[in-house]
C-alpha cells in the first residue's frame, strides 16, 4: 500500500473514543492512511485498539509502532513489549517498527543487546514490514547508525523550520538524503509550539494568507522538504485533523517570499525566551519527584509568548503539591531522556524564578 503524504500522529489523542473514532475516520476518508503510535505513549495504543483497528479493515491503514531502547534490558524484554503493542493495538503485525530515539546512548544499548538483529527477525517472521528507526542526537551518531545498519528501511527526524533554519537540524537531513533513506518528518510544529507564535509573528503570516492556520505554514515547510516522503503530525482533536487534511489535501509548495516570512518569524521567536520543549514528557516517566516537566514549561512559554501573568501564575498554582518546577531536586536523571537534549534542571530552575519566587 502507498503511503499518504500526511501521516497521522497519535501521541495526543483525547480520552474519549468517540471522537477519536470520527478523527481516524475523517482522515482516513481524505485519503490519509500512515498512523503512529509507540509503546511509551500513554493510553494510545489502547485508543487506536478502540477507535481504529476494531473499526477499519486492516488494509485501509499502515500502523506504526516503536520499541523503546531506554527501557530494554535484554531480548525478552523486547518480545514482551512487542507482543504487549500488537494486544494494545488488536492487530497481527505492525507495518512500520522502528526503534524509538536513538542517540549514541542508547545506539550503544541497540548494538551490545541485538535489537537491530531482533528486529531483522520480527520481518522475516511476518510481524514486521518495514524496519527502520527514530532519531534524537549529534549528526555524526546518525552517520555511524546509517553506515553500520544499511537494514535499516526509513528514518524518523524532526524536521521544523525553527529546527532547520536555525538548529542542528539540517545537517541530519543532509546526511539522510546522502545514505538515500526515506525521511518521515515527525515534529513538523514542533510539539505545537509553532501552531501559537508571538503576535508580531502571527500577523505576518495572516496577513500573507488569512485563511490559513499559524500551524499549516510549519506543516508546508517540512512537506517542501527534500526526501520527506510523510509528515508526522500530532493530531489531538478533529478540528486538528481537518485542518491538516486541509494543508495537504493538495500540497501546495511554498514559494520565495513564503521562505522569507519564515525568516522574519524566526527573528521574533530568537527574542521570546521561551525553552524549546515539545511536550513529549519522555523526561517525566523516571523522575523522583514526579515533577510536572512539560506543564510548567508549557505554562512558562505561555507567559513568554502572550504575557498575562496572572492568568499563568494560576495555572502554575494550581500544578499538584511537590510536583512543581521548584520541587525538582537538579537529579539529572531527566537530561538523557530528553530528545531536545533541555537542560531541564535548569529549565525548571528558570520556570521557578518566575513563578514561584
Amino acid at each position: 500500500m502507498k503511503h499518504s503524504l500526511l501521516g497521522f500522529g497519535a501521541m495526543r489523542l483525547p480520552e474519549n473514543v468517540a471522537e477519536c473514532k470520527k478523527m481516524f475516520s475523517t482522515y482516513l476518508d481524505s485519503g490519509g492512511n500512515f498512523i503512529d503510535t509507540a509503546y511509551v505513549y500513554a493510553g494510545s495504543e489502547e485508543m487506536i485498539k478502540k477507535a481504529l483497528t476494531s473499526q477499519h479493515p486492516r488494509d485501509s491503514y499502515l500502523l506504526t509502532n516503536k520499541l523503546p531502547v531506554w527501557s530494554v534490558g535484554n531480548i525478552k524484554d523486547c518480545d514482551r513489549i512487542f507482543e504487549e503493542s500488537l494486544k494494545r493495538c488488536g492487530v497481527d503485525y505492525f507495518d512500520y517498527y522502528l526503534l524509538h530515539s536513538l542517540g549514541k546512548d542508547n545506539e550503544q544499548k541497540a548494538v551490545s543487546i541485538g535489537m537491530y538483529e531482533w528486529a531483522a527477525e520480527q520481518k522475516k517472521k511476518g510481524l514486521v514490514r518495514h524496519v527502520g528507526f527514530s532519531f534524537h542526537d549529534e549528526v555524526s551518531v546518525l552517520e555511524e547508525i546509517l553506515a553500520a545498519h544499511p537494514e535499516m528501511e526509513f528514518v524518523f527526524l524532526q524536521l521544523n523550520y525553527v529546527d532547520v533554519l536555525r538548529g542542528p537540524f539540517a545537517a541530519q537531513h543532509e546526511a539522510a538524503l546522502r545514505y538515500n533513506k526515506p525521511i518521515i518528518a515527525m515534529e513538523p510544529v514542533k510539539g505545537g509550539t509553532l501552531a501559537t507564535l508571538p503576535n508580531s509573528a502571527e500577523a505576518l503570516l495572516k496577513a500573507a494568507r488569512p485563511n490559513d492556520s499559524i500551524a499549516s505554514w510549519a506543516i508546508r515547510y517540512a512537506a517542501g522538504l527534500k526526501g520527506v516522503e510523510i509528515v508526522l503530525s500530532g493530531m489531538s482533536s478533529l478540528a486538528q485533523v481537518e485542518d491538516n487534511i486541509r494543508i495537504l489535501n493538495p500540497y501546495e509548495p511554498m514559494d520565495e517570499k513564503d521562505y522569507a516570512l519564515l525568516e522574519q518569524v524566526m527573528e521574533a521567536l530568537s527574542k521570546e525566551g521561551s525553552i524549546p520543549c515539545t511536550g513529549c514528557k519522555y523526561c517525566i516517566a523516571d523522575c523522583p519527584q514526579n515533577i510536572e516537566i512539560a506543564n510548567s514549561i508549557m505554562i512558562y512559554n505561555e507567559y513568554m509568548r502572550a504575557g498575562h501573568k496572572f492568568n499563568r501564575q494560576l495555572a502554575y498554582n494550581n500544578l499538584p503539591d511537590g510536583q512543581r518546577a521548584n520541587d525538582c531536586t537538579s537529579c539529572g536523571i531527566c537530561l538523557s531522556l530528553c530528545p531536545q537534549k533541555i537542560d531541564i534542571p535548569s529549565a525548571l530552575e528558570t520556570v521557578s524564578k518566575e513563578f514561584a519566587s
